[in-house]
């Protein structure tokens, strides 16, 4: 009766499963996990590769990431200098000892940088914050040179992105973080998420952006990574409005309109910028390990701010640092002037988003007068009864917090976030 017992039990087992023919019959030694999350993991020790396409950004070691991409611009910048100028994929570096340098007080600075005055200026028919793409022009993935591109980035939301060179810097380690889609210089929730994940993976960069209408020279997505944390940074960060019913933060003391979130109000921030694209407002915004800060701008740009200031005043400026090409604007720019040109580039966001109880979405309002939210709405502004200041921007494990698995619950929801 027991082998009874067990050639039931046998019987049993094998009527339960297909059968299958040996051709297709694997044992465990061979079986594949390459397409599963956990197969990654042993990658992570592994040296980056400029030819790959990285997947396991955001798991490996932050100081370990850092310290690829200071090595690949360094190199980079090593070959470059031993070129001719037509051949070099870096002109410079920008700190190097010929870059001449002052601090205007503790949170702006000015700089003389001659060599950038050869960089190819930009379009000056930008009408429209959300200009299309246009296939005819010049865009990133035009770039040949294998060289260019330091690193290949595929992020927790399936979206691609290269690191490229960047041939004229003004920062240390200035580079470029560009989408592979084609779409243009406008900010989505897909970048949002990608530019986040990118400063939690790399310990002590951040990332500028311009939109088009605000220093943007191409338009194809991009942003600016530099290998520092801007003088805009040192402003201690105060408790600021309520923008659509969430509390932001200020820069104390900084001289125009500054508004500072959270990367866990990483939802809040896109639907701040839409709120400013669907106005044609041009802004610029700055981005560290644990704050995002964007930069409203005035619908046209003051007639005065080129008295003072021969460039255009973008996210450079207004993240702190003032470039010239010349001896005697170097000589003009003093604090007064910074914060003045600071001041009359930076305006209020769209009225209808600095109203505490808007919690829920409301449509593009055409012809709201923003002009008296000026003495309202200050950099030094306080509420009663809140903590006073926090400290300046420092780099946090984002991923800890939890917050990664809601902003890809944000991007579930919106599947044609990164349309042209």
């Amino acid at each position: 009766e027991p082998n009874g017992v067990e050639s039931d039990r046998a019987t049993t087992s094998t009527s339960q499963f297909p059968t299958m023919s040996p051709s297709i019959m694997t044992s465990d030694a061979t079986l594949s996990r390459a397409s599963t999350h956990e197969s990654s993991l042993t990658d992570l020790g592994e040296p980056l590769d400029a030819s790959q396409v990285v997947t396991t950004w955001s798991l490996r070691a932050p100081r370990a990431n850092a310290t690829y991409l200071r090595a690949a611009f360094r190199a980079v910048v090593d070959e470059s200098s031993q070129l001719p100028p037509d051949q070099r994929l870096i002109m410079y570096d920008a700190c190097d000892d010929q870059e001449i340098v002052a601090n205007l007080g503790s949170c702006l600075r000015k700089r003389i940088d001659g060599r950038r005055n050869t960089k190819p200026k930009k379009p000056n028919e930008q009408m429209l914050v959300c200009t299309p793409f246009d296939p005819a022009a010049f865009n990133f993935t035009k770039i040949n040179n294998p060289r260019e591109k330091l690193l290949k980035l595929k992020f927790s939301t399936g979206s691609n992105y290269e690191v490229l060179t960047n041939k004229f810097p003004l920062f240390p380690g200035h580079m470029l973080l560009v989408a592979n889609e084609l779409v243009p210089q406008q900010m989505r929730p897909c970048h949002l998420l990608a530019i986040t994940e990118l400063l939690q993976g790399c310990s002590g960069f951040s990332a500028y952006f311009n939109s088009w209408c605000a220093s943007a020279s191409v338009n194809h997505f991009h942003v600016h990574l530099i290998d520092e944390q801007p003088p805009v940074t040192h402003y201690p960060l105060v408790p600021g409005p309520h923008v659509r019913g969430q509390r932001c933060l200020q820069p104390e003391g900084f001289p125009g309109f500054c508004y500072v979130f959270e990367v866990t109000q990483l939802e809040l921030v896109g639907e701040v910028v839409l709120a400013m694209q669907r106005d044609n407002q041009p802004h610029n915004a700055l981005f560290t390990g644990r704050f995002i800060y964007l930069f409203p701008k005035p619908l046209q740009r003051p007639e005065r701010s080129f008295e003072l200031y021969p460039e255009t005043v973008g996210g450079p400026e207004l993240i702190g640092s003032f470039t010239v090409y010349e001896r005697a604007d170097y000589d003009a720019i003093t604090i007064q002037t910074a914060e003045e040109l600071t001041r009359m580039n930076t305006a209020p966001l769209p009225t209808r988003l600095l109203n505490r109880a808007a919690l829920h979405s409301t449509p593009a309002i055409s012809g709201v007068d923003d002009s008296g939210l000026g003495d309202l709405i200050t950099a030094r502004h306080r509420i009663p009864g809140v903590p006073g200041k926090i400290p300046a921007s420092r780099t946090v494990d984002f991923a800890r917090h939890g917050s990664c698995q809601s902003l890809m619950s944000l991007l579930a929801s919106q599947p044609s976030v990164c349309a042209a």
